[in-house]
């Protein structure tokens, strides 16, 4: 008689959740292209491209072969999926992470609580690089935990390819550091050289970038050919504004952390940490110092970097508060028997409510917003060539364009991508060298060929030609009509926060479009203008209500945009690079307003105005001559006006004219 092979229930552990996780991420993950960053990556895939800091060349290879592989698919819908493959790779590192060899069935279930919690579970939706940094954490933590002997050739290896995907993976550095120095591993001093070399073999991937980047890929982000420009791109040095070393934001950080938990596991799943921590100082001190270690390093980092997506860095955290709860749940069925069918249950029960919670909010399969976005600027461009700025909305233009040729008559440009392309281009039209972003937008709005536009208005060189232009900004008048604006989301707005940065985009360019009707729409402005307003009406990140603000200034609704602008400045979620960049915009705003009242001979109005414009921007020493001029010429107080003129004269000393007055002034 032939007997039946039965499956070990440790296989059985992480296979059939892997399974499970992997189906219900294809089920939910966007068919298309997605928000965000997702534009971009999808062409970096198929072109082989080099991606924004810090390039992530070991997920672009892989990528690529996989986009290659899939030529049947579109690039979005190959690199979505692999996305999907990425995110459920990882799976079964965590069961091993957690030893789930001794309770493989509660083990299991603790992998789909991970698996089904909306911080990982979100990262499926479109391509995204964290779930290959998660999958990397994971197993190097699973790996250090264990007791395979030779570990310690393969972690500096792996530690590379980690450091050569994501920075962020630098967060589990002090906790290999505490396993290596806890172990009494014979020889382990001696072999540190040959644990260098794996290293640098590991991190040696960024190679690729200066290499890549030599032949001039159509997305080819910072040109990184130099050693200082690798560097740069390597660091992120252009995300350094980003960066806040303060004990202030290592108090935001955390509130921010515990923010993240509860939305993730509510107060059960943190009680179950800490209830998981009591138990392995006791039972487990290895593998909780670690987690304690992990979490700590990385609410220390993240704390530092100040951007509006920062949740996602927050996942090795995460990872390591899911590590206590695992094994808090674990052991209190093998400390309370009578507990056991009580905690599977239970975590059971979990799963089940992640399931239900969290579905329909992350079933994306059928969100076509980025695609719809991306093909309306395309269209509303025409057959002109588009200057763009905001990262999120213009990704999935560049896709469309590049990936699908969709609209191949329309020329796409941007100061990170395509830089290098664009300013060849624009020294072949002026020729002479072009070194700036708008310098180039300049020479073509002179030189170049068909409609010029742009996506942010702020990028206009100075004294051109700005006219809002359905959802761009044209540099040019234009005889041709405005496309009507179709509602890409007819619905309650999304959740996810760059899903609505776009409806608001949309709902401003509306109210530009009503406000140029003869006579305008004012009943229509001020329903879209509520409508936009509500988009924002809960958003913790500043940048959304600055960049409605900025929409709203420029088609007119100036008190609306007053109203957004201040409430940037109180949003919990505002880096200093932000709240300058709102402090600019409201002292533009109030500029206009000094202006606009001077013109119409209210001094007073004017200069309270423009004071306030300074108040925001100290060093505009523009605003500061108004005041003084006005102050001197109009409202006859000559001590008051002299103080402005003497302030500008300090930064102007060779403007003639107004030393002749300032000296005049003073011999009164």
């Amino acid at each position: 008689m032939i007997k039946r092979s039965k499956i070990s229930p440790v296989i059985l552990g992480w296979v059939v959740p892997t399974a499970a996780v992997a189906t219900v991420y294809l089920l939910t993950m966007c068919r298309t292209v997605y928000v965000g960053d997702s534009g971009e990556f999808s062409l970096t895939l198929k072109t082989l491209g080099i991606a924004h800091p810090p390039g992530y060349p070991l997920f672009t290879i892989m990528g690529h072969v996989f986009v290659s592989l899939s030529g049947f698919l579109k690039p979005a819908l190959a690199a979505n999926l692999y996305g999907v493959i990425l995110a459920a790779a990882g799976i079964p590192a965590l069961f091993f992470l957690i030893d789930g060899r001794q309770r493989p069935l509660i083990a299991g279930v603790m992998l789909l609580v991970w698996a089904f919690s909306p911080a990982y579970w979100e990262e499926t939706n479109g391509i995204e690089v964290y779930a290959l940094n998660l999958a990397l954490v994971a197993t190097l933590s699973a790996l250090a935990l264990s007791s395979y002997a030779r570990k310690w050739y393969i972690i500096p290896y792996l530690l590379g390819l980690a450091l050569a995907h994501h920075l962020s993976a630098i967060a589990v550095v002090p906790a290999l550091g505490y396993l290596f120095l806890q172990e009494k591993t014979s020889n382990r001093w001696k072999n540190l050289p040959v644990y260098a070399v794996l290293f640098l073999v590991g991190l040696s991937i960024y190679l690729y970038l200066p290499a890549r980047s030599s032949v001039s890929p159509l997305t080819n982000w910072g040109h990184p050919t130099e050693l200082k420009l690798l560097f740069n791109h390597i660091t992120g040095a252009d995300y350094q504004h980003a960066v806040e070393f303060s004990v202030s934001n290592e108090g935001k950080g955390l509130i921010l952390f515990l923010q993240i938990l509860l939305d993730n596991w509510w107060w059960i799943g943190l009680g179950l940490a800490v209830w998981g921590a009591f138990i392995g100082l006791k039972t487990f001190r290895r593998r909780t110092t670690y987690a304690f270690i992990l979490l700590g390093s990385n609410l220390f980092l993240s704390a530092f970097y100040r951007i509006e997506d920062i949740d996602s860095y927050y996942l090795p955290g995460l990872l390591a508060m899911w590590l206590l709860a695992s094994q808090g749940v674990m052991e209190l069925g093998r400390k309370f028997p009578t507990a056991r069918y009580l905690s599977f249950g239970g975590t059971a029960l979990a799963v089940l409510l992640l399931l239900i919670l969290n579905y329909n909010k992350f079933d994306q399969s059928g969100n076509r917003l980025a695609e719809a976005y991306g093909k309306l600027i395309l269209d509303t461009a025409g057959e002109g060539t588009i200057f763009a700025d905001e990262d999120n909305s213009i990704f999935a233009s560049m896709y469309m364009r590049y990936a699908e040729d969709y609209r191949p008559q329309v020329t796409v440009f941007d100061p990170a991508m395509r830089m290098p392309t664009l300013l060849v281009e624009a020294t072949k039209l002026s020729g002479q060298n072009v070194y700036t972003f708008r310098e180039a937008i300049k020479v073509f709005v002179q030189e170049g060929p068909g409609d010029i536009y742009i996506e942010n208005p702020n990028f206009a060189p100075e004294s051109t030609y700005v006219e809002s232009f359905g959802v761009l900004y044209s540099l040019q008048p234009l005889n041709r009509p405005e496309r009507p604006i179709p509602d890409l989301w007819p619905g309650d707005p999304p959740t996810n926060f760059k899903a609505r940065s776009i409806l608001v985009n949309l709902e401003a360019a509306k109210v530009a479009m009503l406000q140029k009707q003869i006579p305008p729409d004012s009943l229509g402005v001020m329903n879209h203008v509520r409508r936009a307003m509500a988009l924002c009406e809960h958003e913790p990140r500043g940048s959304m209500h600055n960049q409605l603000g900025l929409g709203l200034q420029h088609c007119g609704a100036e008190e609306e945009a007053l109203s957004c602008y201040l409430r940037a400045l109180d949003a919990p979620r505002l880096s200093a690079g932000e709240r300058k960049e709102v402090h600019l915009n409201l002292s533009n705003l109030y500029k206009d307003r000094g202006q606009r009242l001077a013109q119409a001979e209210d001094y007073v109005g004017s200069v309270e105005a423009f004071k306030k414009a300074l108040e925001y921007n100290p060093g505009d020493d523009e605003v500061t001559y108004n005041i003084g001029l006005i102050y001197v010429k109009y409202l006859k107080q000559m001590d008051l006006g002299l103080l402005y003129l003497e302030e500008y004269l300090q930064k102007h000393p060779s403007e003639q004219s107004v030393a002749e007055l300032v000296t005049l002034l003073r011999r009164r």
